[in-house]
């Protein structure tokens, strides 16, 4: 349990408080385990001793454990009657545990409990059917004199309500907290008074709204953060591709291909003159008369 120095101050405070205010209770005889086993599932969310009435009660009207185990639930709940809560549920719970300590067993006796080990013990009853944590602690703590502490939905949520746990924590985790900070010589002592002290806080609360009381509150996730604006890096220039190197090969083949410069065009006088200068022009030209020759 989270801050588990911090609560187990207040787990030892609160047993203080509770021994001044209702005085130490002298703790009695230990029972039956199959009979406080009955009385278990009975106390869940109610006093032990409304528990313990309303078992002496029911045990009158039947011939023993035998005669309740074959009883229907609906005539069961009857006889419970409606000073305890979930009447009906814990009639069926408790008609299905001793069927299931007959079958296993071949009687109606959990004594043999007694020379196991309190863990072994616990683990039994726990795999009965309709025993849970509650039912199982409180045959340890009352009848096999080992240490336990019986934590119920209604417990959790008085303790969670007065900060003596952390709000997160589950019956479980409330239920194996307060058993390794009360000493197994106190137990019995500050189970007494936990449960007087839890009774006396809690009103009317309907069973159906005290099972989501009991339930750790689930967290609320954190906002999510807000998006960043995207970071827009600065267009960097295109690199600017080199002229690729042409081989030199090339170069030699291009001015060998290069072509040749075209004679300066002549002007049309010099062209004339050019044309007469020509061996046609001398061939058209008109012959001269031989000029005659001077008698001596």
């Amino acid at each position: 349990m989270k801050h588990g120095v911090e609560y187990a101050k207040k787990v030892k405070k609160l047993f203080q408080q509770l021994t001044r205010k209702f005085g130490k209770p002298t703790p009695g005889e230990p029972g039956d385990p199959i009979e406080q086993l009955i009385i278990g599932i009975l106390a869940e969310c109610t006093t032990f001793h409304k528990a313990h009435s309303t078992f002496r009660k029911v045990r009158e009207q039947m011939v023993d454990l035998n005669d309740l185990r074959v009883t229907p639930p609906f005539e069961l709940a009857r006889l419970i009657g409606d000073g305890i809560p979930l009447a009906t549920v814990k009639a069926r719970r408790i008609i299905d545990t001793l069927n299931a300590v007959r079958v296993r067993q071949d009687t109606m006796d959990l004594s043999f409990l007694r020379q196991r080990s309190r863990r072994e013990a616990r683990e039994y009853l726990e795999s009965l059917e309709g025993v849970g944590p509650f039912a199982s602690a409180y045959v340890v703590l009352h009848s096999l004199g080992g240490h336990a502490i019986p934590v119920d939905a209604l417990t959790v949520y008085t303790l969670r309500k007065e900060g003596v746990v952390d709000p997160a924590a589950n019956i479980g985790e409330v239920q194996g907290f307060l058993e390794r900070h009360i000493s197994a010589s106190d137990a019995l002592v500050f189970s007494e008074l936990l449960n007087r002290h839890v009774n006396s806080k809690v009103g009317r609360v309907s069973i159906e709204e005290l099972s989501a009381l009991a339930q750790p509150p689930v967290p609320v996730p954190p906002p999510a953060p807000e998006p960043e604006p995207p970071v827009t890096e600065p267009a960097q220039p295109e690199p600017v591709a080199k002229p690729a190197k042409t081989p030199k090969s090339a170069t030699k083949q291009r001015a060998s291909s290069k072509p040749e410069a075209a004679e300066p065009a002549t002007t049309p006088k010099k062209k004339v003159a050019a044309q007469a200068s020509t061996p046609a022009a001398k061939k058209t030209a008109k012959p001269e008369k031989p000029k005659p020759r001077k008698k001596k």
